[in-house]
């Protein structure tokens, strides 16, 4: 099928923009189509930037990195909330970048395809499904209609918008499950470190023992929301599950497809706090502290009479030693020699000799534990999800799991309806503006 030439003016889209901009011809000045415009060719680029929403998007994920890193490092004080504040600095600091004149044109490829069998003016040139690809992985489309360019448009400023606000939210909602995995990963690291790879191991396949009970628990309570949404109509032919789920909202696919599509309902990463019990210590709070310290003490006398000293029995005590546990690699040993009784002329003497050696150990989680294990996780991931939640500026969201879930499905559920609403928009505009504008184009045919 013969494919459309681009005529100077044409829309260009980028799939992560926010705005829409138009080919400029320079590349030659004598050929035209489409009742007088010039003939773009491989040689001709945008006018100007698109606004990245993904540079926005990256911003906030970069900026909640740091503030995670800084809060932890005791740098900045605030906890969670600034966390999440270094976040939105970091989001706006993204949308100053994506600003930067020519800031697009220098992560741009060339592109393609374009018709290999024609020259214009010694240049190839563009297809109507022309694209450059971007280094940050958006596609630089081409549209005919300015119509269909805005409703492109809209819907990238919707999704920016929401991953926008989605990682601000992670960033406050998730600084608990971070504080948690961060102290978990300092407890395994300690574990291997102070008592070896059996002990480390043992503490960190307790830890998954754990965390997978609790996210078997969040799944079963998502997967009966789910059930309950999918018979809740809401009176346009869907349902709370389809709005929960969402919409096909990739304007590059729409514009390929041109048809609405629902979604695969995968979860944003901060949902899943909830599926591991809000992830507030399941290995601390369910596996609880196996380490300890333990203390063996030492005794021995001795009886010297002159040049002849005799031994007595050596003695042992052990004070808080657990039998199977796994000792650590550093005892610390101390040694003390008290003499009893001796004559001041020196040649008699009973002496006490005392050695004490203390270390740490690493009580293993057993077989027999496993069951006590489980039930232990099923009680506190139950406890986190029950009851309403409590907001803390410094430590985040705890508690109230399900309310946490509800309240999240309602901010997709009203998002995925406004993107479900753009889309169709975008859909309109290309079976009808689109169309139109299209036929005022010279189908391409022949040599220049």
């Amino acid at each position: 099928m013969a494919k459309l030439y681009v005529p100077d003016g044409a829309w260009l889209v980028c799939s992560n923009g926010m705005k829409k901009q138009q080919i400029k011809v320079t590349s030659q000045s004598k050929v035209t189509i489409a009742g007088g415009y010039l003939k773009a060719t491989v040689d001709d680029r945008p006018g100007g930037n698109f606004m990245c929403g993904k540079m926005i998007v990256a911003g906030a994920i970069i900026g909640a990195v740091a503030g995670i890193a800084l809060v932890a490092g005791s740098i900045v004080s605030g906890g969670a909330l600034a966390v999440a504040a270094i976040a939105a600095a970091g989001a706006a600091a993204g949308a100053g970048v994506s600003l930067i004149p020519s800031i697009c044109g220098m992560l741009l490829h060339d592109w393609t395809p374009f018709d290999t069998n024609v020259l214009t003016v010694g240049k190839h040139p563009l297809l109507e499904n022309s694209q450059i690809p971007c280094r940050l992985g958006g596609n630089v489309m081409i549209l005919f209609s300015e119509k269909a360019a805005d409703e492109f448009t809209d819907i990238t400023m919707g999704r920016t918008a929401i991953d926008t606000v989605g990682v601000i939210a992670l960033s406050y909602l998730m600084y608990p499950a971070l504080a948690a995995l961060g102290t978990s990963g300092s407890t395994a690291i300690g574990t291997f470190a102070k008592f070896g790879w059996k002990a480390g191991l043992n503490y960190v396949g307790g830890a998954i023992l754990a965390t997978g009970t609790a996210y078997a628990v969040g799944w079963s309570i998502d997967l009966a929301k789910g059930g309950i949404y999918s018979v809740i109509p809401t009176g346009d032919g869907n349902t709370v599950k389809n709005y929960v789920d969402g919409f096909e909202s990739d304007p590059e696919k729409l514009v390929e497809n041109q048809k609405l599509a629902n979604g695969d309902g995968n979860k944003a990463l901060y949902e899943h706090t909830n599926d591991i019990g809000g992830a507030n210590g399941p290995g601390r709070e369910t596996i609880g502290n196996r380490t300890s310290q333990y203390s063996v003490t030492e005794r021995s006398t001795s009886v010297r009479l002159d040049d002849i000293e005799e031994h007595g029995p050596t003695t042992s005590d052990q004070s808080g030693r657990i039998q199977g546990a796994i000792e650590g690699r550093n005892p610390t040993h101390t040694q003390n020699t008290n003499v009893i009784d001796q004559d001041f002329g020196g040649r008699y003497q009973e002496v006490e000799r005392t050695s004490v050696t203390t270390n740490s150990q690493y009580s293993p989680l057993s077989r027999a534990e496993i069951p006590s294990t489980i039930g232990n996780t099923v009680k506190n991931t139950y406890l986190d999800q029950k009851g309403l939640p409590t907001f803390s500026k410094n430590e985040g969201p705890k508690g109230g799991g399900i309310v946490m879930g509800l309240l999240q499905d309602a901010y997709k559920g009203i998002t995925n309806f406004v993107l479900k609403g753009q889309a169709e928009d975008l859909i309109q505009a290309l079976q009808n503006e689109e169309a139109t504008a299209r036929a005022k184009i010279n189908v391409l045919a022949g040599k220049d």
